[in-house]
């Protein structure tokens, strides 16, 4: 019970029976019509506790519903009933034509009735045909592990830049480590160490051409460090720069992302299924739309 207290639905249909409340309040009695029966048949009500309890296999929940007592089957009959008369009740007051919520929701159980799962299977010219074309989504981005010491842009190019040269020079000269350079130049708005960090990571702190230019530097031999690079211009001022590592932009090879393509190309078919399938059902009504709006739809005709 604690459980259905929880669940969104539950909510939803205290708000249809107050809204119901309300709307028989206002409407005569001798205005409303009289209700139909309402079947609850096995099959339909085995149905109903699989969607609501989220259950794949019919057969393992028609074996859990028969084995409740009559108390636990009496409760799930009830469930059926109520949600079956809420849902009547509310489609008799207009609410699926007025509401927006309620019109939402109904949209989302015909797309969800709509879409079939794709069971197809996928074959490997299937894994290849999608690698051919979308190889460059799944490229693994350049890294790259620096420190960097910073001279402010102060408003003089000349002397500014003079001194980040003359900074270069002492760090090459006593050769500054990684863990070393921290002492020395000014205070930088974001990091002094970028370590494993992408190309449009370090662009997004210091610009498009100081990412690129760090690509042209050469790479550290032997896991040492090479000298120590620059002056390199950013948005905020001059850095020198001491490389440590960097990889580069590659393409994985196939079987390393299959898992990850076969998904995408089973949401590719669904949303496709999807599509169709609700073209299909729009293409049988007739649609008629106010000249005043100044637009068309595709219906099965138009007037």
């Amino acid at each position: 019970m604690k459980s259905l207290l929880r669940e969104p639905f539950f909510h939803f249909m205290v708000a249809g029976m107050m809204l119901f409340a309300i709307a028989s309040a206002l409407v005569g009695s001798d205005e409303r019509e009289e209700s139909s029966a309402i079947d609850v048949p096995r099959d339909e009500l085995l149905a109903f506790v699989q969607n609501r309890t989220r259950q794949e296999d019919a057969e393992t929940v028609a074996r859990g519903f028969d084995a409740l007592d009559e108390r636990g089957r009496s409760e799930w009959v009830e469930r059926f009933v109520r949600e079956e008369a809420l849902v009547r009740e509310a489609r008799r007051l207009g609410l699926d034509r007025d509401d927006d919520l309620i019109r939402r929701r109904l949209v989302q159980q015909m797309e969800f009735l709509a879409q079939a799962e794709v069971e197809d299977e996928i074959t490997q010219a299937d894994l290849e045909a999608h690698y051919a074309e979308h190889a460059e989504d799944y490229r693994t981005p350049a890294r790259l592990t620096f420190t960097h010491v910073f001279v402010k842009d102060a408003g003089d190019f000349g002397s500014v830049l003079e001194r980040a040269q003359g900074l270069l020079g002492r760090l090459e000269r006593d050769r500054v480590t990684f863990q070393d350079a921290k002492a020395f130049g000014d205070r930088f708005l974001y990091n002094r160490n970028y370590v494993d960090r992408t190309l449009e990571e370090v662009a997004s702190h210091f610009g498009g051409d100081f990412a690129e230019a760090l690509l042209d530097l050469p790479l550290p031999v032997n896991e040492m460090p090479a000298d120590w690079s620059g002056p390199f211009q950013s948005e905020h001022g001059w850095h020198s720069v001491l490389l440590t590592r960097r990889s580069e932009s590659a393409l994985p090879e196939l079987t390393d992302v299959a898992g990850f393509m076969r998904e995408e190309i089973r949401r590719e078919r669904r949303e496709a299924d999807l599509a169709l399938a609700v073209r299909e059902i729009v293409s049988r009504y007739r649609v008629s739309v106010d000249p005043a709006l100044g637009a068309s739809a595709k219906g099965g005709a138009t007037r």
